[in-house]
């Protein structure tokens, strides 16, 4: 097997002939910084740990306290999994400890030894080595014997060496070289003990610039030494005298004169027809022990570069080389069809290197290789198993080792490969860890060290059980290997039972104070597997697994161990970066578990001081039960503590019913209600708000995409409960105390009603905008519902005596309409008597535009305009925004007006104008918009009028024509005599002033509503305006005609309808008068007939229509009486009058028709072209 020294890294030859001195140290001592390639990987020495994030308890933590957990008779576990069991086995010696503690392995080297067939150890350094009986450092502090190694000023490792094991009747001796080939033999170490000078020494005779590399002990006579030149030599242990000392000779054949086939010839029948290999130069990295020859000799096998070569030690002292072969190329294929496009495929990039080799009773060789991964960053470590095909080798696999490194890692060392016995599993050790990979399986085990400033030293196979031994800079540790599940280990379930061992592990000792190993996951985990691994664990401890957790009557030390529990778990996943491989569902159900498990212990403490006080009733001792027995899991005696150790999963079910058990109680029991509420309300309060806390609080230890997918805090029978809860507390809680728990417990509750509505809201709409189906409408609902009952409840706060917790709960939720709102509870103008003055200037200062657009919009609605106006100059800018976003004509024309923005002002007094149903406000801001527009024109001299001075002049027309009418009506209303009904009135005005009406009863209904409206003193559209101007009888005022044109001309209708009322009025205009009483020409002279042409309302109307030759009238302006008689459609009507049942339309469409037939009785083909010629013809002579 191979030696327990650390041997030189693998080294090119052209390197060694460039470089190499006498007497210089070997090159693996010159690779001693942090670039090294076999460097290994770095461990964090900050003291700070992921659980030093998390919410959890100060103090001691029980974890460490539990050490009775880690204990099986005597031993100190350190690990334990299905395999391999990691114990306590030995102290060091005082003397050790002390150089150790505070070496510097990057600066100082140090090598180590466990010899299992002496039962001693030893560590030495470049100048002394210490040796110690480790199988006595068992039962106390051992005895230390401490030696001078051989030194050389050039020299930079410590020496090679080799305890002699003379039996179990006395002490071992001592072997030491050093690089330079200085050999001192200690013939026991008990010298040690008198300062070690009594000692042989030896020279090996080296050629120039070799230097040693390696010492191996064959037997207790017999050792190996391996140089960096190729050469090896055979060091024999003699006694002259009873004195002990070493004598040498490189490998060599044998002389003519001594050889036993001179002697015996059929001896050399072979030889004399075997050329004999020569063994060319190269760096030997390592020698391993073959097996007995059949003559008694012993096979060593050599790694050299990247050559295997075998030698054979024969009886009669003599060496042969039986076999040379470079394995490089076979090697490099082999892993470059095991791993893929994972490494590097071109030769000097993927830079091989063979590190080890080790022999196992059938000749098969294990030879431990490394090399650059396709990133050209890590270097990656393998096992290849060779065995002999004839003369050469053939690769039988190659497996993976679960260690990485790195040019950053950390102190360097060259691996070491150990076989078990019977070959079933094969130790490598790293600087920093020892690898356990199994043969026939594909079991991997790695112990890593947790202290950057720890080290391994040394690794120990016991031969007569699978018993590992590893010394490292602190203690010596004991691994019992069950060969048995190594061996029916499954890759399938394994993998994952495995990961969920290491994370088993961490849990259980991680914490332990003197536990020398970290805990990580293999390099590639499984993500699968890691996920199922983490959450099997995390409810196995949530549900008090007793292999996870102790049993404790204690329910208080239970529940935190638990905590601490889950605490180490994310710590442990963090630390080896392993939380971006889980899904966000993993993550979740891992918090999930946690914040159960911090609720409980809160809600387990305020439940035990309830016990203390001896209560008849408790409202969670029933909901608890009424679990448990819906559950059949009332068997329990203790059944609370049940719930608690293993029911926890349902926590937020048993939080739903709190609820109805408090209210159930107080019906059923006949108690006051009051005496329930604070119990439930306190247990609410406790368990939402714990499980609040903690996943604010731990929302990147668990790398949480918030909102939860599913979060039990914020279940809909979790909130209903609240909100029950609440409306009971503070209809209680008018007639308690200030100073009772119910008072002070009602803004508790409204913010934990917030904080889960909000939650569930935020949910739903992720939810909702990825497609759920059925989400929307709840989605829509509860958003309502929470609109709807945040000012109910801030209102509340503010009303019980919590105005505080009111403002501080609208903040939070940005809730700026509440927050206006309860700004302005008490006085309101002038704003500086508002108690809350200040608030409203901070809370604009701090939320600007967000917080003044809810403060305008409250003064609007709350007619607090001079309020609004009174703000500071400061905050015109909010203003100004908040009239851009909310158009509001009605008020912002002030703001404007007061900004001598007159252009704005005046468009806004416009549209509000138009708007504006009474007469009198609308001439008000036509006037004042008017006046602003002259002063803005004014200022730019007019240039910039596009039409909005005739807009005013127009809207101020048809306010004179209200006004006329007005005038007209109020005039008959005034003669009538004692008070009448508006009803009356009307009636009245229609019997005199539209006496023609009585034929058309439903316009004469329409046009009493258009009346009524203007004594009331609302304006009308310009359609109705038209209409009261062409259904009165206009005997007196028949201009009114013209008046209705003007105005149609003027409005913004749809074609359709404009065209249809423009052939309205000129069928009334044509109605106006009797047409066959005026063309009855018998006996009447033309000058008659012309003056009855020019007493028409068509006279008068072409009179005023003609005078304005040079206008642009719209098409229906002027209508002949063919095209008059045709009457609005239906769906002209009823676009005209939107939302009148079906029958009045039709109602509508009839009196049309009725004006249609009457015109039609009348023959206007001569007398239409005549009235106009003759207004025409006065229109001539007036000009």
């Amino acid at each position: 097997m191979a030696t327990f020294s650390p041997s030189p890294a693998p080294r090119r030859s052209s390197r060694l002939r460039g470089d190499a001195r006498p007497n210089s140290p070997p090159r693996r001592m010159r690779v001693a910084n942090s670039t090294s390639r076999l460097s290994t990987p770095n461990r964090n020495a900050d003291g700070t740990s992921v659980a030093s994030l998390m919410d959890v308890d100060d103090g001691r933590s029980s974890v460490g306290s539990e050490r009775g957990l880690a204990k099986t008779g005597v031993e100190h576990i350190f690990a334990k999994s299905d395999q391999v069991m990691v114990s306590f086995h030995a102290n060091l010696p005082l003397e050790v400890t002390q150089i150790l503690r505070n070496a510097d392995f990057y600066r100082d080297v140090y090598s180590g030894e466990i010899d299992t067939l002496t039962g001693f150890a030893l560590i030495a350094s470049m100048k002394t080595c210490f040796v110690w009986q480790h199988a006595m450092a068992v039962k106390g502090i051992p005895t230390c014997y401490i030696f001078t190694c051989p030194y050389d000023f050039n020299q930079t490792s410590p020496p090679f060496h080799s305890l002699v094991p003379w039996g179990s009747s006395r002490e071992p001796g001592l072997i030491l070289i050093s690089t330079a080939g200085e050999i001192r033999l200690w013939d026991s170490v008990g010298i040690g003990l008198a300062g070690g000078d009594r000692y042989s020494t030896t020279y090996l005779e080296l050629i120039s610039e070799d230097i040693v590399t390696g010492l191996k002990r064959v037997d207790t006579q017999t050792y190996v030494v391996s140089t960096s030149s190729g050469s090896l030599y055979k060091l024999v242990l003699t006694s002259t005298g009873g004195k002990y000392h070493l004598t040498s000779h490189p490998f060599s054949k044998p002389s003519k004169s001594l050889s036993l086939s001179r002697l015996i010839p059929f001896l050399s029948s072979s030889s004399t027809t075997t050329t004999h290999l020569v063994s060319e130069p190269g760096n030997i990295s390592a020698i391993s022990l073959g097996h007995q020859t059949i003559d008694g000799g012993r096979d060593i096998w050599v790694l050299i570069n990247t050559r295997v070569q075998r030698w054979v030690m024969k009886l009669d002292g003599w060496e042969e080389l039986i076999q040379d072969e470079d394995v490089a190329d076979l090697i490099r294929n082999a892993v470059r069809k095991t791993f893929g496009n994972s490494i590097e495929k071109v030769d000097a990039k993927l830079d091989l290197e063979l590190v080890d080799l080790v022999v196992d009773r059938y000749n098969l060789v294990e030879v431990g290789m490394m090399a650059m991964d396709v990133t050209g960053i890590r270097r990656i470590y393998s096992l290849v198993q060779l065995s002999l095909s004839g003369d050469s080798f053939k690769v039988d696999n190659v497996r993976s080792v679960p260690y990485q490194s790195t040019s950053s890692s950390g102190a360097p060392m060259h691996p070491q490969i150990q076989s078990l016995p019977q070959g079933q599993l094969v130790s490598i050790q790293f600087g920093d860890a020892v690898v356990l990979c199994a043969r026939a399986s594909d079991y991997q085990e790695r112990l890593e060290l947790k202290s950057a400033t720890d080290r391994t030293l040394g690794v120990g196979i016991m031969q007569s059980e699978s018993v590992v031994l590893v010394l490292t800079a602190g203690i010596m540790m004991k691994v019992n290997v069950d060969i048995d599940n190594v061996l029916t280990f499954e890759p399938e379930n394994g993998r994952a039972h495995l990961i969920k061992s290491v994370m088993t592990q961490a849990i259980l000792y991680g914490s332990l104070p003197n536990n020398p190993l970290h805990f990580s996951f293999p390099p590639e985990v499984d993500e699968e597997s890691l996920m199922r691994a983490a959450e099997q664990l995390s409810d196995s401890i949530l549900h008090s697994d007793p292999e996870l957790v102790r049993g404790n009557q204690d329910l208080s030390s239970q529940l935190k161990v638990r905590k601490e529990r889950l605490a180490w778990l994310i710590q442990f996943i963090n630390e080896n970066t392993a939380l971006i491989k889980m899904s966000q569902q993993c993550r979740q159900k891992l918090a999930t578990n946690a914040e159960k498990l911090d609720a409980s212990f809160d809600l387990w403490a305020i439940h035990n001081n309830l016990l203390a006080t001896g209560p008849t009733h408790s409202v969670l001792n029933d909901a608890v039960y009424a679990y448990m027995n819906e559950h059949e899991a009332n068997y329990h005696e203790d059944f609370m503590r049940a719930f608690f150790k293993f029911h926890l999963n349902d926590l937020g079910l048993v939080m739903e019913q709190i609820p109805d058990v408090c209210l159930n109680a107080a019906q059923q029991t006949g108690r006051n209600i009051g005496d329930l509420l604070p119990e439930a309300n306190r247990i609410l309060l406790t368990v939402l708000t714990a499980a609040f806390k903690h996943r604010d609080h731990n929302v990147i230890t668990y790398g949480l995409d918030l909102p939860m997918i599913n979060p039990w805090t914020s279940t809909s029978s979790i909130i209903d409960g609240i909100i029950a809860l609440f409306d009971t507390t503070t209809g209680i809680s008018t007639v308690v105390t200030k100073d009772s728990e119910l008072h002070h417990q009602v803004p508790e509750l409204a913010e934990v009603l917030f904080a889960c509505i909000s939650q569930r809201v935020e949910r739903l709409a992720i939810d909702a905008k990825g497609g759920a189906v059925g989400i929307e409408r709840e989605l829509h609902e509860l958003q309502r519902k929470f609109d709807l009952l945040r000012p109910e409840v801030l209102e509340t706060l503010r009303g019980r005596g919590h105005a505080q917790a009111a403002f501080t709960l609208a903040e939070k939720y940005q809730d700026f309409s509440s927050l206006a709102a309860l700004c302005h509870k008490e006085t309101i103008y002038p704003p500086e008597d508002n108690p809350n003055f200040d608030r409203i200037k901070g809370y604009i200062e701090r939320f600007k535009d967000q917080f003044t657009n809810a403060l305008y919009r409250w003064y609007i609605q709350h007619g607090e305009i001079r309020t609004m106006f009174s703000q500071d100059e400061a905050y015109s800018a909010y203003m100004d925004k908040f009239f851009e976003r909310n158009p509001t004509t009605s008020i912002s024309w002030l703001h404007d007006l007061g900004k001598k923005r007159h252009r704005e002002a005046a468009e806004a007094l416009l549209i509000e104008a138009q708007q504006t149903v009474n007469l009198e406000v609308k001439h008000l801001e036509l006037s004042i918009g008017k006046l602003a527009n002259l002063a803005y024109l004014r200022k730019t001299e007019g240039t910039a009028d596009d039409g909005l001075y005739d807009a005013f002049h127009d809207a101020l027309d048809v306010v004179s024509v209200h006004k006329a009418l007005l005038e007209e009506f109020t005039a008959v209303v005034a003669n009538m005599r004692g008070r009448r009904s508006l009803d009356t009135q009307v009636d009245i005005l229609i019997q005199e002033k539209a006496s023609l009406l009585s034929e058309k009863p439903e316009l004469t209904n329409i046009f009493k509503n258009l009346v009524k409206d203007l004594l009331q003193g609302k304006s009308l559209s310009i359609e109705d305006t038209v209409d009261v101007l062409t259904l009165k009888d206009n005997f007196d005022s028949v201009g009114d005609y013209a008046t209705a044109l003007h105005l149609l001309a003027r409005c913004n209708l749809p074609e359709a309808r404009k065209h249809a009322a423009f052939r309205t009025v000129w069928r009334r205009i044509y109605l106006h008068d009797d047409w066959s009483a005026i063309q009855k020409t018998t006996g009447v002279g033309d000058a008659e007939l012309t003056q009855r042409f020019r007493e028409t309302a068509l006279y008068t109307t072409f009179l005023d229509i003609l005078s304005q030759p040079d206008q642009d009238e719209p098409e229906g302006f002027e209508t002949d009486p063919d095209v008059a008689l045709v009457v609005p459609t239906i769906e002209e009507i009823a676009s005209r009058w939107p939302g009148i049942p079906q029958d009045q339309v039709e109602r509508i469409h009839d009196d049309y028709n009725c004006e249609c037939d009457k015109l039609g009785e009348f023959e206007l083909e001569e007398a239409y072209p005549r009235v106009r010629e003759l207004a025409e013809y006065e229109l001539s002579i007036r000009d």
